[in-house]
């Protein structure tokens, strides 16, 4: 196996780059590490060409949206690396079709977070920490909508129980927000701190909110892994997808929000500006998508329509 090749050298050029415009890519350095491993592993010595990029692709989930945005990651690595070795080629085509098509949200309901929250029980855990843990996030994922990453991301001075506030930092677009959270949801914080403490010891207000076994810090892929074993307790077959997702509970909380508006005959229009910086969309247009991609809602929406506007006329 290679240490190094041209594909390497290129790529740390690429990463140093767009880290100085202020571009963390996370999730693009993931897959592009994944890349460049599999060319050191075939001792591959050449430019970045669609051959290998195609070949590399083909090598792992034939999943065609899959395969589609792993194409998405590269394409601006292969132009940048273009103007700096004229062997590179750049895949322009759209080869698979449907990359950003948005499955139904599976619409989680209380009673399947329930069953999520006492399954935890079955959870690994010998210190009893990653059980309660696993437990706590759920509850505060269903209640507060938060991005997986956020939640596990907080720090303990992060979260302001005594006003109810949930101050939201390195965001997906490394913005920061303050969310408004129920007093119910801050008691429970306040009896997982005290659980922790007594476990592991007093932590400072810089320090993570989350632990697992052994007093380690609760990581994102944990707590994906730890869901992974406990949803087998539900009975869901969602659309579009394989199974119930850590980022079902934030399409719940926006769904089981504007359906409420809808019920109560509320502005759903001025209402929804509020909801899209409450979840730190980017665009507006991000939230207008519940209404459209969750067939409940539609319906609801439609038959409001027809109220206000007396149906309509098909003659």
């Amino acid at each position: 196996m290679l240490e190094t090749n041209r594909i390497s050298e290129l790529l740390e050029s690429y990463i140093e780059y767009k880290h100085s415009l202020g571009f963390e890519i996370k999730q693009e350095i993931s897959v592009l590490r994944n890349f460049q491993r599999y060319t050191l592993e075939k001792d591959y010595t050449g430019a970045l060409t669609k051959n290998i990029v195609l070949e590399w692709i083909s090598s792992g989930n034939q999943k065609y949206k899959t395969m589609g945005r792993k194409i998405e990651v590269l394409r601006p690595f292969m132009k940048y690396s273009s103007f700096f070795d004229s062997k590179t080629e750049v895949i322009y085509e759209n080869i698979y079709p449907n990359v950003h098509a948005r499955p139904v949200p599976y619409i989680i309901s209380e009673h399947e977070t329930l069953l999520l929250m006492e399954e935890c029980k079955n959870l690994y855990s010998p210190d009893g920490i990653r059980s309660q843990t696993i437990k706590t996030v759920i509850g505060l994922l269903w209640t507060a909508g938060l991005r997986p990453s956020e939640a596990t991301q907080l720090k303990i001075q992060d979260v302001d129980t005594t006003n109810n506030l949930i101050h939201i930092k390195n965001t997906k677009y490394n913005s920061e927000r303050k969310i408004p959270i129920d007093p119910t949801v801050s008691i429970e914080i306040e009896k997982y701190k005290d659980f922790i403490f007594k476990k592991i010891g007093y932590k400072l207000e810089n320090d993570p909110l989350f632990y697992t076994t052994g007093g380690k810090a609760l990581s994102q892929q944990s707590m994906a892994y730890a869901f992974k074993i406990i949803r087998k307790c539900l009975n869901a077959h969602p659309l579009g997808y394989d199974h119930v997702r850590l980022y079902d509970f934030r399409h719940t909380m926006a769904c089981r929000t504007i359906k409420k508006w809808l019920l109560n005959k509320e502005n759903v229009n001025n209402s929804l500006f509020i909801l899209s910086v409450y979840m730190g969309h980017k665009k507006p247009e991000d939230t207008y998508w519940y209404l459209s991609a969750t067939p409940e809602l539609l319906n609801i929406a439609t038959e409001k329509y027809e109220e206000y506007f007396g149906g309509f006329d098909y003659e």
